[in-house]
């Protein structure tokens, strides 16, 4: 392992920041490369060029689907993963011999440094990067969620459904996903599976609303209207 890059989700609390910091310190003891990001679905979002070279490296983030989804929005293929959307003894279990005894040594003034770090990452609590990706090795292409959504953040061409808008969806929604016949739809920063790209089936089916839903988001989209026609 030569270099690893871990998700600090810095506007969540699933990736727990006490694990961020003992994983980057277990890290840099046994001479691994580190980079800390703030928010890896932004990263995705706006296909930074940095993506590239995280995409190399071995992802530390949310669940492999969910990562690899979105590394796959962004037009990149993830090489190694490490989930951490889990307990200390999951994570240890997901290192190489060396770094899972760096892990168990690590002390708090190791990892002090890197929780500063964490702490001055912005926060953008309600406005972060928030959007679906599509699990393509099991997505149907039935369009449901192209129909479903009011916010065009879906595009259907030559049979094949794609996220094209992801800056359109709703933060917090993931109404899309519960309407997806395949699970393919995932929200990595929502808190159940399989709707985050886990393997367990937490979320429970839940009847859908479809009136109030588009007539909330109606009305949102004839204000986001007005206000680009008003610049």
């Amino acid at each position: 392992m030569k270099k690893i890059t871990i998700c600090a989700c810095s506007s969540r609390t699933f990736i727990r920041k006490d694990a961020v910091a003992r994983l980057a310190a277990s890290a840099r003891k046994t001479g691994v490369e580190v980079a800390l990001v703030n928010d890896l679905c932004e990263m995705c979002e706006e296909k930074m060029p940095q993506v590239h070279e995280v995409a190399k490296s071995v992802v530390c983030a949310c669940h492999a689907r969910a990562v690899k989804s979105l590394m796959a929005f962004a037009g990149e293929e993830m090489a190694a993963h490490i989930n951490l959307r889990g307990d200390d003894a999951m994570i240890r279990s997901q290192l190489d011999e060396e770094m899972a005894r760096a892990w168990d040594s690590i002390a708090d003034e190791d990892m002090a440094a890197w929780k500063t770090q964490i702490e001055a990452m912005p926060r953008k609590t309600g406005e972060d990067a928030w959007y679906p990706t599509i699990d393509k090795d099991v997505c149907c292409e039935c369009g449901k969620c192209f129909e479903f959504c009011p916010f065009g953040v879906y595009e259907m061409a030559d049979d094949r459904v794609r996220v094209v808008h992801p800056h359109n969806c709703k933060n917090n929604c993931p109404a899309c996903a519960r309407n997806c016949p395949a699970s393919a739809i995932i929200f990595p920063k929502y808190d159940k599976s399989p709707i985050n790209g886990g393997e367990e089936r937490q979320e429970q089916a839940i009847q859908l609303d479809t009136k109030t839903l588009y007539n909330e988001t109606f009305a949102q989209k004839l204000a986001l209207r007005k206000s680009k026609i008003s610049r």
